[in-house]
């Protein structure tokens, strides 16, 4: 049973990547965002992924919110991008 359950719950990181982008849409259901939890509390480079877009996805939401992005805006989104990256 315990194996049967981890077949179906456990995902590789392409389908992590995948769900990651899905649930930016709002469109991920119960099982997958358990799925996709799972996953992420395992894989460290998930995680940081994760983390990243959500980060990319708040400020490009905030750009959009301001329709023009200054030289101050694209600097602090590279920045963070690779506070990230490393």
């Amino acid at each position: 049973m315990k194996g049967l359950m981890m077949k179906y719950l456990m995902i590789n990181c392409r389908e992590a990547t995948m769900l990651m982008a899905k649930k930016e849409e709002r469109q991920v259901s119960f099982f997958d965002k358990m799925k996709l939890s799972l996953h992420i509390s395992l894989c460290s480079l998930c995680k940081r992924f994760e983390k990243q877009t959500l980060k990319i996805a708040k400020e490009s939401r905030q750009v959009q919110a301001d329709e023009k992005m200054s030289v101050y805006g694209k600097e602090k989104i590279e920045r963070i991008i690779d506070d990230f990256s490393s």
